[in-house]
């Protein structure tokens, strides 16, 4: 007869004597627990690799790869997954060194029938526990980068008044695209973040050369191509904004064909994150009022990024611009205008553009 304790987990058990492992599998079948038996910690590891296990009974000191081995690849690779270690040796010194390498509980053998439900809810409980507290810290965290990158988009646009809205604009293009691309999903936040902050540096570039009426001389341009160097270094001192610094900061002014600036990269040694963007921003700079000119047709923007793809442009990118029928960008377009509508932009031109 089944009993009702179990929290319907499924528990993997690790042991390299058969009669054990099978023991307490019947046991924990009982107690309605799915159990999966690895009579190594090879085996247990291949096992983890195809199923996603609650909780992992398993001995210390097996032929092959050791326990605490086992641990230390299982806590890394799982780090979700309680280890309880089963052994006869429950001294202090073995316990303190097993703790070590990411065991959260242990039980001495021999154990009693009765004992591995009990410590399998106690883990899983206490598990579940740790990882809403994890959850609450993560969104804490969250919400105090989301405070920092406004404040630093802020401190932007109150001196470049003409771009507000063009750097949520530009964000939500470059993902649209990394997602076409078929980018990895967990380089998103940073290649987010990075297009959120491309031109941050410019709060470093002096009043007379950022807001000069007229052309830039050569002595001015130098000074306005720094501002991907000033912004990579102002993100690499803040933990969570380095991958975007390195991702899309520094690089958004490169070229695939090896002309842009800061550093001259060509092809694909520039970041997927820089590429993307770069498609994205001229997207955004056609499609988008100024002061000196109406926007321009999505029809007339597709043309020039079409033309310049191989030479601006990764070829790959376009492709995948392309991939979006012409009546989902309008619309894309127009969402995304609408929701930055409320901010309104400079009467007078700046030279924002002219770094593009």
């Amino acid at each position: 007869m089944k009993n009702s304790v179990s929290s319907g987990a499924w528990v993997l058990i690790v042991d390299d004597e058969p009669l054990i492992g099978e023991a307490a599998s019947r046991i924990l079948q009982q107690y309605g627990y799915t159990v999966m038996v690895a009579y190594n910690a090879e085996e247990a590891l291949r096992i983890l690799e195809q199923h996603r296990l609650d909780v992992c009974l398993s001995d210390l000191r097996m032929p092959g790869m050791g326990g605490k081995a086992f641990f230390k690849q299982l806590h890394q690779q799982h780090p979700e997954i309680p280890i309880v270690v089963m052994t006869g040796d429950d001294s202090v010194e073995v316990m303190r060194e097993i703790l070590d390498f990411g065991v959260s509980d242990f039980l001495v053998k021999p154990w009693r029938p009765h004992e591995l439900p009990i410590v399998i809810e106690r883990n899983i409980r206490r598990h579940h526990l740790w990882m809403e507290e994890q959850k609450r810290y993560l969104c804490k965290i969250n919400e105090a980068y989301s405070d920092m990158l406004e404040a630093l988009l802020s401190a932007l646009e109150i001196r470049e008044k003409e771009i507000e809205g063009h750097c949520e604009r530009v964000t939500a293009f470059t993902m649209i695209l990394a997602e076409a691309m078929g980018v990895p999903h967990q380089q998103y936040p940073d290649i987010e973040r990075g297009a959120l902050l491309h031109d941050v540096g410019k709060i470093g570039i002096p009043d007379r050369i950022l807001f000069k009426p007229g052309p830039l001389n050569a002595a001015e341009w130098e000074i306005m191509r720094q501002h991907p160097v000033i912004g990579y270094r102002m993100c690499m001192k803040v933990r969570s904004l380095q991958r975007a610094a390195q991702e899309v900061v520094l690089c958004h002014h490169e070229r695939w064909d090896g002309k842009g600036y800061p550093q001259g990269l060509r092809g694909e040694d520039i970041p997927i994150g820089a590429r993307i963007f770069a498609v994205a921003d001229t997207l955004d700079a056609m499609t988008s009022d100024r002061p000196y000119r109406a926007a321009l047709s999505l029809e007339e923007a597709s043309a020039e990024i079409e033309r310049c793809a191989g030479k601006q442009f990764d070829p790959q990118v376009v492709k995948a611009f392309f991939s979006i029928p012409a009546s989902t960008w309008e619309t894309i377009i127009q969402q995304i205008k609408a929701s930055t509508s409320l901010r309104s932009p400079a009467d007078t031109p700046s030279v924002w553009d002219k770094a593009a």
